[in-house]
């Protein structure tokens, strides 16, 4: 495989089971698990147990067809919008939402969340409740000024964005432009929710490589602050696991207000 040629989540190909097989499944490296699957969950749920993260309607954009971050979130929000970029994850997606007997199965992660919120049993209805929230479920496309166009989306009063950023940015001016046009979503007074990998260079898909952007903490922070963010809450996470389909130097979690 050539290092130098690198694929983008948006824009070409996308084999969505092999990406949860790989990423998101019982059968992930349990380390990897920790960091793709159960600290965002962690994270999430502390966020919203905290109260200050709260509203009606939450829009979600993350890489893949995962909804496991969803799980800590369905309590607190009565809508929630997903948009995806790929349309090999809407159609993964769909088939949760609709309980098609071929969908991936996400007992570990609402078993989990019963785990996180003390509660012995009750995985069942937390995924019936999350599939009630789900309103929709979009193919967006970020080269628009309004990416979900021909639909406008009424603002959110929280977006969850995981990975997402670092995933379909060729170069910083693309994430700053790509950061704007998802923060026009959100409404004066709401958060972002955002998940991303330090200094990362690519992750293994099958056999093919995608790129990721390469940047540290401080453009991160300096993106949000420039676009009139209030970082509220952030910690990073030196990355534990050591595989070769994917790198990054540390995981990072943050909650910043859209001021009014």
């Amino acid at each position: 495989m050539d290092s130098t040629t690198f694929k983008y989540y948006h824009v070409h190909e996308f084999d969505s089971k092999c990406y949860l097989d790989a990423f998101l499944s019982p059968n992930t490296n349990k380390q990897l698990q920790e960091e793709a699957i159960w600290r965002p969950m962690k994270y999430m749920h502390k966020e919203l147990v905290s109260g200050h993260v709260k509203g009606y309607n939450l829009i979600d954009i993350t890489v893949g067809p995962s909804i496991c971050h969803l799980f800590p979130v369905c309590e607190f929000f009565k809508e929630i919008t997903i948009l995806e970029f790929n349309r090999f994850c809407v159609a993964e997606l769909d088939k949760w939402l609709s309980n098609d007997k071929e969908a991936f199965d996400w007992s570990h992660a609402s078993k989990f969340m019963m785990d996180l919120e003390g509660k012995s049993g009750g995985w069942k209805e937390k995924e019936e409740l999350l599939r009630g929230k789900i309103k929709s479920i979009l193919k967006c496309d970020i080269t628009k000024d309004n990416p979900t166009d021909p639909v406008e989306l009424p603002k959110a009063d929280c977006i969850i964005c995981m990975w997402v950023l670092d995933v379909i940015s060729t170069d910083k001016d693309a994430y700053i432009s790509n950061l704007r046009k998802i923060s026009s979503l959100l409404k004066p007074g709401g958060r972002l929710m955002l998940v991303s990998d330090i200094n990362a260079t690519f992750y293994i898909v099958g056999e093919h490589k995608y790129g990721v952007l390469t940047y540290d903490e401080e453009f991160l922070k300096t993106a949000l602050k420039n676009e009139g963010y209030i970082i509220e809450t952030y910690e990073a996470h030196d990355r534990k696991v050591c595989l070769d389909y994917i790198d990054y130097e540390k995981l990072a979690f943050l909650t910043a207000l859209k001021p009014e």
